[in-house]
């Protein structure tokens, strides 16, 4: 089988776990957990690209998951797409865009860097006596440097944390509580039953995924 073959055969998984966040950030309320990180809080925001072959329907808002047109998308067979998402965790907020072709992050947007507003205000913009700027202040090289490095650490965090969640999926996914729980949850949900327990979901959930509840 040539690569393209493979990388469409298996292009349904990226949609699969767009659905599956979409399903566990409703059910639980908007705060998910991994092993390696703790509860952080995720939701849809801003987009939702859901399609079905030449199909699509885009959906722009601050909770287009919650919408009806998106519910009736699902129940006609489509699958997300791209996704917006707002991450909140250790007291930062950022938003970025999921794409399930690819499973890349897309304008990421992260929170301001250096602890307070006014930080690369005294670096960048305070004003300095000449005679005294090379002895007084700070090189504003090295602030942006700071800045930068630090806006590269977080990056590397948000990305940690989405292969955090894409790893559970797997798990789940590959192993046989997919189809005990997970995708009768899903249809069930999707359909817009009520009959999804959240504790019990999260009881078999966590079991499943080596995890010890709190």
């Amino acid at each position: 089988m040539q690569l393209v073959d493979r990388i469409e055969k298996r292009r349904f998984v990226g949609r699969e776990l767009l659905l599956w966040l979409w399903f566990e950030s409703e059910l639980f309320e908007g705060t998910l957990s991994t092993k390696e990180h703790g509860e952080f809080g995720l939701w849809i925001e801003r987009q939702l690209t859901i399609s079905s072959g030449k199909e699509v329907t885009r959906i722009k808002g601050g909770y287009p998951a919650g919408s009806r047109e998106a519910k009736e998308a699902l129940l006609l067979g489509k699958l997300p797409e791209v996704f917006g998402m707002h991450l909140s965790w250790r007291e930062r907020e950022c938003n970025f865009v999921l794409k399930a072709e690819t499973l890349a992050l897309a304008g990421l947007s992260l929170p301001t860097v250096l602890g307070a507003e006014d930080a690369p205000a005294e670096l960048l913009d305070r004003p300095t006596p000449k005679k005294k700027r090379k002895a007084e202040s700070p090189d504003p090289s090295d602030a942006q440097h700071e800045v930068f490095y630090e806006r590269m650490m977080l990056a590397r965090e948000v990305e940690g944390l989405v292969e955090a969640l894409y790893r559970d999926f797997l798990v789940l996914r590959l192993g046989p509580t997919w189809d005990t729980l997970v995708a009768p949850a899903l249809k069930a949900w999707s359909r817009g039953e009520d009959g999804v327990d959240a504790d019990d979901y999260r009881k078999v959930r966590d079991a499943a995924l080596g995890k010890k509840r709190r």
